[in-house]
């Protein structure tokens, strides 16, 4: 049992699961910055949420920020900034997308694409996509409560001082 917890907190694990995880945000994220209304924002109107009818100009808001806000999360995961912070922020996201998801296949009974992996991904069904998120969480937090967090980081740069400020959220 003490090597497994060992493992859970070994630096080189939440090292793998951080590039994995980030690598996943930004193949997903990033080719949506080309197009932001046509591959962020078409999106969430496709799913057809009567609920959000009447704030449809936050809809798309949150439309036109979701794609640089998943890339900055995902840059952080990978390059070890703030890791806790973006490990914590794209959970929150994967939680979101859980309840939109299981809102368009249980509720309005429709499986569509996602269309959340742009380019060869983009037909990618919701009901694949949720797997995805629903593993997603767990790996998270492993990353967000590792004790060795910082094993090759941008953080292990920053002053002593600094690190034991910033101990919560990197």
């Amino acid at each position: 049992m003490e090597q497994f917890k060992a493992f859970l907190n070994s630096g080189k694990l939440t090292l793998v699961l951080r590039i994995l995880i980030g690598a996943m945000i930004l193949y997903a994220e990033v080719p949506k910055l080309a197009d932001v209304e046509k591959l962020s924002v078409f999106a969430l109107y496709s799913y057809q949420f009567p609920w959000l009818m009447p704030w449809m100009e936050h809809t798309r808001i949150l439309g036109y920020m979701a794609p640089y806000l998943g890339t900055l999360l995902g840059l952080g995961l990978i390059t070890g900034v703030l890791t806790r912070l973006s490990a914590f922020g794209w959970g929150i996201m994967a939680i979101i997308f859980i309840i939109l998801k299981l809102h368009v296949i249980l509720i309005q009974g429709r499986i569509q694409p996602c269309y959340c992996f742009p380019g060869p991904l983009a037909n990618m069904l919701v009901t694949q996509t949720l797997v995805i998120d629903i593993v997603t969480l767990p790996l998270l937090a492993q990353i967000m409560l590792a004790k060795n967090r910082k094993f090759f980081t941008l953080g292990a740069l920053l002053p002593q001082r600094w690190q034991h400020r910033l101990r919560y959220i990197w």
